[in-house]
Formats: C-alpha cells, sequence, structure tokens
C-alpha cells in the first residue's frame, strides 16, 4: 500500500497546517462544463492543489519535496512529479544514496512504471555510482521477469559501468526458471553482442546454447527466434551446425512446427536449392497439418520459395546457355 511508504512530516488536510498558510491552492481547471469529470478523492485534490501552486512559485524547498512524496504516492505515474522531485533534490543537495531507497519502496508496489525507472536513472547518472542497482533489479526481476522497464534500466547500469562479467549467469538462472522466458534470452544476445561479439567462436557456443534449450521444449518459439538473430550476424558462416542442429530437433520430433518454420526462413535467407524444394512441402505440412491456423501465411511463404527457386533455375539456365 502507499499510504506506508515515504513517511513525511506533513499533516492532512495542508490547508490546515501552518506550514501551508501562505500558499493559495490552485484547482485543476476542468473547464466550463466538463462531461465526465473524475471524482477525485479530497485527499488527491488537496494535493496536487497545492503541488500546482508550488510549482507555479517555483519553490525547491524542504516542504515541496516533501509534497512530491505525497504526489507521487497518490499517483506513481505522474512524470511531473518525479521531475520536480529531481529538481529538488538537486537544488537541496539532498542525500541521493536514501532518495534510492524511497524508489525502492514505491517500486515494491508498481514497478511497471516508466517514470520511476528514469528517475532512478537520472539519479544514478548524477551519483556516477551504479551502487547496488544490480541488485535493485534483479530483485525487480525475480518478481516480475518480463518487466520491460527494469531490463531497459538493468541493460543502461551494464553498458554504463561496464559491469557485464556475471550478467550471463543471472540470465541462465532465469532461464533454468522458465526457459520460454524471451526478456532473457533478448538480454542474453545484449550481453554477448557488448562483450565477446559474435565472433566464430561464440557464433558456435551460442547455436549450441539454443539448440540445448529448444531440446527441452522444441516448439518454444524464444530460442528458435535467438538462432533467428545468431544467423543474421554479418558474414555469418555456420550454417552446417544451424541445420545439423534442426534435423537433430526433427528426427525426434517431426512434428516440430516451430523446427520447420525455422528451416523455411533459412531456405529463404540462403537460397539454395537442396534447402529450397525441402521447405516448399515444409510450407505445404505446416498449412494443412501442424499451423493450420496460419495457412493464408504458409501459402505466402511457399510463393516466397517458390519464387526464389525459379531465380536459381533460371540462373542456371541462363549460365548453361552462355557456356554452350
Amino acid at each position: 500500500r502507499m499510504d506506508n511508504l515515504g513517511k513525511t512530516d506533513l499533516t492532512f488536510p495542508l490547508g490546515s497546517s501552518p506550514l501551508w498558510e501562505d500558499i493559495t491552492p490552485i484547482p485543476q481547471d476542468d473547464g466550463p462544463d466538463p462531461i465526465v469529470p473524475i471524482a477525485y478523492s479530497k485527499h488527491f485534490v488537496d494535493v496536487m492543489d497545492h503541488f500546482r501552486a508550488i510549482i507555479k512559485k517555483e519553490e525547491h524547498s524542504q516542504r515541496a519535496l516533501a509534497l512530491t512524496t505525497e504526489v507521487i504516492k497518490v499517483n506513481p505515474a505522474n512524470y511531473t512529479g518525479w521531475l520536480f522531485r529531481r529538481e529538488c533534490l538537486f537544488a537541496l543537495g539532498a542525500d541521493l544514496k536514501q532518495e534510492l531507497k524511497f524508489v525502492d519502496e514505491i517500486a515494491a508496489v508498481s514497478s511497471k512504471n516508466y517514470q520511476l525507472w528514469h528517475h532512478r536513472r537520472v539519479i544514478v547518472q548524477h551519483m556516477k555510482d551504479a551502487g547496488t542497482e544490480l541488485e535493485a533489479t534483479t530483485k525487480a526481476l525475480l518478481q516480475d521477469p518480463k518487466n520491460y522497464h527494469v531490463w531497459a534500466h538493468r541493460q543502461w547500469v551494464l553498458r554504463t559501468f561496464d559491469l557485464f562479467q556475471n550478467e550471463l549467469k543471472f540470465v541462465d538462472l532465469l532461464l533454468k526458471q522458465d526457459i520460454r522466458n524471451n526478456s532473457a534470452w533478448n538480454q542474453r544476445f545484449f550481453v554477448v553482442k557488448n562483450t565477446t561479439g559474435f565472433t566464430k567462436e561464440a557464433l558456435s557456443q551460442e547455436i549450441k546454447y539454443a539448440y540445448a534449450a529448444i531440446e527441452k521444449a522444441p516448439n518454444n518459439l524464444s530460442p528458435w527466434n535467438y538462432l533467428r538473430g545468431l544467423v543474421a550476424q554479418k558474414d555469418f558462416d555456420q550454417l552446417d551446425l544451424v541445420n545439423s542442429g534442426a534435423a537433430s530437433i526433427i528426427k525426434k520430433d517431426k512434428k516440430c512446427a516451430e523446427c520447420y518454420s525455422f528451416l523455411v526462413d533459412m531456405a529463404l535467407k540462403f537460397p539454395a536449392a537442396n534447402r529450397l524444394k525441402p521447405a516448399l512441402k515444409m510450407c505445404e505440412k505446416l498449412k494443412t497439418e501442424l499451423a493450420q491456423i496460419r495457412a493464408k501465411y504458409w501459402e505466402y511463404q511457399a510463393a516466397n520459395v517458390q519464387a526464389k527457386l525459379e531465380k536459381l533455375e533460371e540462373a542456371k539456365s541462363a549460365e548453361t546457355s552462355g557456356n554452350s
């Protein structure tokens, strides 16, 4: 509950406190004839009316900072509340480590909140110290492993302070908990890209890693997409390893739709007759047996495969004619 967070010395209603007797609250302007006015609570109106007055006054005082605490409690997504709070913090030379503890409290009950994580980033930038940011994001991600805002902040911390050393271990932990966690797969790609890069050795290792995960859940789309990302790297030259891995999956599970789909993509990306001809049959299998709900898509893919095949045959024919 927000009520128990960020304790201040403010007395409510604010208008009854001597601390605010010099402030004239500014009501929200909904126009002369609001059609469906929002039924704000009396406390919300009290807080926000005083907040508008403080903003107009451009006052960055202790009482203004305390008021932003209440503004954020009544609406944690209030961007202006967070922005004005930062202005107060910097103007007052406040303890920013203590501020991060306040952010932790809000995050515990409102973690899917872009404003909160942006605020945290600006504070850490100002401190020029990663501090316990990895620990804070680890805690948030263990509670919600697919929280986009937390992942974005964590990636910023890793890149800004070069803290990649143990990140793959953390990703492994999340994938052991949920092999389908597409956010963790994305993070693995991010880490490899920003550390070793996609060298030949790294690609080989990551291809094997992806197939090990696929063995556990063949129709899990996440590692197949991870493979697509690996194959898309410049000058990729490990198609044999990719194809042998896919063949192994098909051998064990002849109804693995994701594997057939992946092989169709590979045939289109690396067009050769020995890949395109089987891909046509795979499209038909996907259309009629394994993924009928996307029948129109597989018709479209089959047409793409056929076009590539015809183009190859035309080129071959032209080459033969030229040599005769």
